[in-house]
């Protein structure tokens, strides 16, 4: 029994919920039915803004990766090319292009200095010995550079790069030789650590390795600091390792004394061991005669041994649409975190200015504008609280991360939400700022100048720094031999030298060029000086490419000397708070559903949402101008789908029932009139006004016959057929602009002209009458169908079923709302409508089908082809009024040309009462006739002047008939 209880319960309670579910689903339908009403209203708008808030902000998830973030990315890229100038980057960056022509480059042996055998035998290709990247440093310390940078991973060292000596045996002895030429590792080391001014490349990388020298050492070169933020080292967790440079570029010490590693050795004994590897190579006479060596001396002497100037990260990553916007101050090489080239870069250039400071105290307060924060004394450099001794290189300052900014040896920039620095990426270069122009203008287009120029930076060819090198050190050499020859020849004739002597300058100053060798880049203070000059590969085999805002095959250099840039003029791109994007993405989804919902009509809420759609993009477009990132594609995203909730809500409600009432108004008043209410609701009310129009009657031939047929015993039958026809001619007319006036039985009536305005009201009503014609004939095989069941006597021998004729007349109506005041209808009336209508009545009397007014005729002249069918008096009427038969368009076939033109001379004769000319002419005409068997205006006529010509007309006949009937 208490089972039962429970079954009963549980029941009852189903059904409740049933019933509670019922009314729920009755009240919303009933709610959404009413939501025009202002509560109603206001119900859907609060849902429809809901459901549209969580399709936006799905579109949102995700911060930087969210799927709204393919559309923001992209119109960031557009925002970078169309609104970004290209004169405000950096005039302290210079680019150094390993380009495909510094790669064939040889050397200084083609100036002559020697013969042709050794100047081949002396000549590289690529890969180049390391050692011709001093010619690059010591050009650019001549210059007065104050930073050079390798965009390059020196990270590979052995016999091919690095063999200063080689086992020989001479006499069956074996002997070490020294192959200083082939120690190209170990002279770049000795060249770019002889000073702090030098910096390359380093690569995180996911590979495992055992554990290096180099590995150790990069530990000098870690950025300092506990607060790093956590982002950067989940961004770099993939790469446990890294591709570093060479341990001799770490340390300074060459691989030949490797010895001078010894943890034992004071810092004296190790810079001897490293300056008695200089001295070897300075006094190496062989080493000494090679012409593409030779420059490479003297070597720079130590002061101490020390590794280069900096080494940097250069690992980026890309937005969501594989493009490069942003990048890391630093990064992790292992564990280790290290500095960004570019930030290495910078320290380098600070820490340049800072000791040149230190030493010319009237810099300093040059050195505290330019460097805010910073200022320069005799103890070192002083940063806030901080103070830094510049011996140190300035590796101890940390990076200062402070919210969203990051402060750095007198640089504030922004950081986004990930801890980067959003890139302001300049624009393409104008060719007048390119240093091939600024050198020599007038020969910049014969040297192969372009206008497009491909470029962000100033940029110069390797080939053209080497071989200027090489060409200032053999002039300065032609002249040092120049000299050498005049001395000797004086102290020669004083017996002061040897003849032997002054031979041997001569042949020396003679394998030199005569005259001093032209400079591809003029002086190097012109090009350098100041500047940080960054090395690179842009040769095809080099090309370090990657996706950016401004191309898609950006070399990375330029990523590298934008963020430099940014961090020299604290110019970075700032990135808007997540949270306003969310803020600005719900507005613009409130607007879009309430401004859908209230708007009166579509347009007018498309033409909302485009005003708040253009002022998205003005702010936009102002934010950039103030390096800001506008998230533009959030707000408009959101607009769209507010306007997209919107509209369906409204179609679920008010658009529904609005549809639904004008679809009812035009079944009954018709399109064209639904329209004019609409537009003006004042014109529902009594009222009329006079308009030129035209008007259009039909009728169905034979109509009585078909009802008596089929109507008695099938009255649907009947009604069927009528629909068929009455439904395409309707069609047809409102397709031609016309509105139907009402359907009387079989006849229909409709006009042109009102309510609206047409001034080929003429021409379309008879477009239309042709049209249905055609039409007419087009469906015969419908109506046969249609009756061949039932009534199969109706289809004549030629097939048809049903024939329609019709009347049309032009002239002043008058057109408005008649009736009463409960009840009216938009008509027309007057004596034009009359006409109209015993206009189609006296088709059956000429045989014609769409019968004409003179003043159509007059309307339509030559737009289509009529012929003048009489001069009658229609009942009702005193005044004669010219008819004409519409036979086609403009362009018919040949016999309705012919037949209009016998026809028509025929007419001229009859009534010039030359009754037996005219009838000779109405019958070769009625050859012509479509209708030639049947009824038609040729045998009319033909019936006329046979009469007359037995009977012949009175005198003061005139050629006008009198009908009798309608």
């Amino acid at each position: 029994m208490a089972s039962e209880n429970t079954v009963d319960r549980a029941l009852k309670g189903l059904g409740s919920t049933l019933v509670s579910a019922r009314n729920l689903v009755r009240k919303a339908t009933v709610d959404f039915g009413h939501a025009h009403e202002p509560r109603h209203k206001r119900r859907v708008a609060l849902i429809t803004s809901l459901c549209c808030g969580l399709l936006a902000g799905s579109l949102l998830l995700g911060d930087a990766h969210a799927p709204i973030e393919h559309i923001e990315k992209p119109l960031q890229s557009a925002r970078v090319r169309l609104l970004e100038g290209n004169t405000q980057r950096s005039p302290d960056i210079l680019i150094v292009n390993i380009d495909d022509a510094s790669l064939a480059y040889g050397d200084s042996g083609r100036f002559g200095q020697e013969s042709e055998d050794t100047a081949r035998s002396d000549r590289y290709a690529w890969p180049w010995p390391r050692s011709v990247y001093n010619k690059i440093i010591r050009y650019c310390r001549e210059g007065g550079a104050r930073v050079v940078v390798f965009d390059l991973v020196f990270s590979e060292s052995g016999p091919n790069t690095n063999q200063p000596v080689i086992d020989a045996t001479v006499d069956g002895k074996p002997l070490q030789v020294w192959t200083f030429e082939r120690a190209g590792d170990d002279l770049f080391i000795l060249e770019a650590a002889a000073r702090e001014d030098v910096a390359v490349a380093i690569t995180a990388e996911s590979s495992q390795r055992k554990p290096e020298l180099r590995d150790r050492l990069l530990a000098a070169y870690a950025l300092k600091g506990d607060h790093l933020p956590a982002t950067v080292r989940q961004r770099f967790a993939p790469y446990n390792s890294g591709t570093t440079p060479i341990a001799g570029l770490l340390d300074g010490i060459p691989d030949f004394v490797a010895e001078a590693r010894t943890p034992t050795l004071s810092a004296e004994e190790r810079l001897e061991y490293v300056r008695g590897y200089e001295d070897a190579v300075n006094g190496d006479a062989d080493f000494a005669r090679r012409a593409n060596r030779r420059s490479l001396l003297p070597l720079a002497r130590r002061e101490r041994v020390q590794g280069i100037g900096g080494a940097g990260v250069v690992n980026v990553f890309s937005d969501v649409d594989g493009r490069v916007r942003a990048m890391d101050l630093f990064g992790y090489v292992g564990e280790q975190p290290c500095r960004s080239l570019a930030l290495e870069a910078y320290r380098l250039f600070v820490l340049s200015h800072a000791r040149e400071a230190q030493t010319d105290a009237s810099k300093r307060a040059d050195f505290a504008r330019r460097f805010e924060g910073l200022i320069v004394d005799d103890q070192g450099l002083r940063a806030g609280t901080r103070r830094h001794d510049l011996s140190l290189g300035l590796r101890d300052a940390p990076i200062e991360f402070e919210g969203d900014e990051a402060r750095y040896l007198g640089c504030r920039v922004a950081l986004d939400a990930e801890g980067r620095i959003q890139l302001r990426y300049r624009n393409f270069m104008d060719y007048r700022d390119t240093p091939g122009y600024r050198l020599a203008p007038e020969t910049y287009f014969e040297r192969g100048g372009r206008e497009d120029v491909f470029a962000l930076y100033p940029s110069v060819s390797a080939r053209d720094m080497l071989r200027d090198y090489d060409a200032r050190h053999a002039n300065a050499r032609r002249r040092e031999f120049a000299a050498l020859v005049e001395r000797l020849t004086r102290e020669v004739a004083e017996g002061k030298a040897e003849p032997a002597a002054l031979e041997e300058a001569r042949r020396e100053l003679q394998a030199l060029p005569s005259k001093d060798l032209d400079l591809l880049l003029g002086q190097p203070p012109e090009l350098v000086k100041g500047k940080i000059v960054i090395v690179a590969g842009s040769a095809a085999a080099l090309y370090d490419a990657h996706a950016t805002p401004l191309d898609p095959n950006t070399p990375g250099t330029w990523i590298v000397a934008t963020a430099l840039d940014n961090l020299l003029q604290g110019d970075v791109m700032h990135e808007q708070p997540r949270w306003q994007v969310w803020l600005y993405a719900m507005f613009a989804v409130l607007l879009g559903v309430n401004v859908t919902l209230y708007a009166r009509r579509t347009l007018h809420s498309l033409l909302a949402l485009a005003t708040l759609a253009l002022l998205a993009g003005a702010a936009a477009w102002l934010a950039f101008s103030m390096q800001h990132w506008f998230h533009v594609s959030g707000p408009l995203a959101s607009l769209f789908i507010g306007f997209a909730g919107g509209s369906l809500a409204k179609a679920l409600t008010e658009g529904r029932q609005k549809a639904q009432r004008e679809a009812f108004a035009r079944q009954y008043m018709g399109t064209e009139l639904v329209e004019h209410v609409i537009a003006r609701p004042d014109a529902l009310k009594l009222g009329g006004e006079n308009r030129h129009m035209t008007i259009y009657f039909s009728d169905v031939a034979g109509f009585t016959t078909l009802t008596e047929t089929l109507g008695p015993e099938h009255p649907d039958r009947l009604v069927e057929l009528l629909n068929i026809y009455l439904e395409r001619m309707t069609d047809i007319m409102l397709e031609s602009g016309g509105v139907i006036d009402k359907y009387i039985g079989d006849a229909l009536m409709c006009f042109w002209g009102a309510p609206r305005d047409m001034e080929d009201h003429a021409v379309r009503a008879c477009k239309g009458a042709l049209a249905c014609k055609v039409e007419m004939a087009r469906m015969q095989p419908l109506f046969a169908d249609a009756v061949r069941a039932t009534a199969p006597q109706l289809i004549k021998p030629d097939g048809t079923v049903l024939s329609a004729r019709a009347g049309l007349n032009s002239g002043l109506v008058t057109v408005g709302n008649m009736g009463s005041s409960k009840r009216f209808a938009y008509t027309v009336m007057g004596d034009a409508v009359n006409l109209a209508s015993r206009l189609e009545g006296q088709n059956k009397e000429y045989g014609s089908w769409i019968m004409i007014g003179e003043n159509t005729e007059k309307l339509i002249r030559g737009e289509f082809t009529t012929r003048r069918l009489d001069l009658i008096v229609v009942k009702g009427k005193t005044k004669p009024t010219e008819v004409f038969e519409l036979l086609g368009p403009k362009d018919v076939p040949q016999f309705i040309q012919d037949l209009r033109r016998d026809f028509e001379r025929g007419v001229e004769m009859f009534r010039a009462r030359q009754f037996e000319a005219a009838l000779e002419w109405f019958k070769t005409s009625l050859q012509n006739e479509p209708d030639k068997d049947a009824d038609n205006p040729s045998a009319l006529y033909i019936e006329r002047c046979q009469h007359f010509v037995e009977n012949p007309p009175p005198a003061e006949w005139n050629g006008v008939f009198i009908k009798k009937s309608k």
